[in-house]
């Protein structure tokens, strides 16, 4: 007789935080404003990056993550959107 072994999805409270997490700094990214509960498909795929720069605390580096511009510096308001996600992150974590 074989068995077979399902694997069972991680729903750990801690994933479940995480994942938590990784939508309201996606939704900060993206931008916020009344009414708007998701981020946009783009700002959703940098999720897991925006998690990983965030628990750094590498401002610079995050808002870099975030910001669109071609330029060497983020612009103001991705430096803004970074110190908002690193304090999501600090609280959550």
């Amino acid at each position: 007789m074989s068995t077979t072994l399902a694997v069972v999805p991680d729903t750990t409270p801690a994933a479940d935080e995480f994942a938590e997490l990784e939508q309201r700094m996606s939704l900060v990214a993206c931008g916020t404003h009344e009414g708007k509960t998701q981020a946009c498909d783009s700002h959703q795929r940098k999720g897991p990056v925006l998690l990983r720069i965030a628990s750094t605390g590498a401002v610079d580096a995050l808002a870099m993550a975030i910001c669109a511009s071609e330029h060497p510096r983020s612009c103001t308001a991705c430096v803004e959107k970074a110190t908002e996600i690193i304090r999501i992150y600090n609280e959550g974590a």
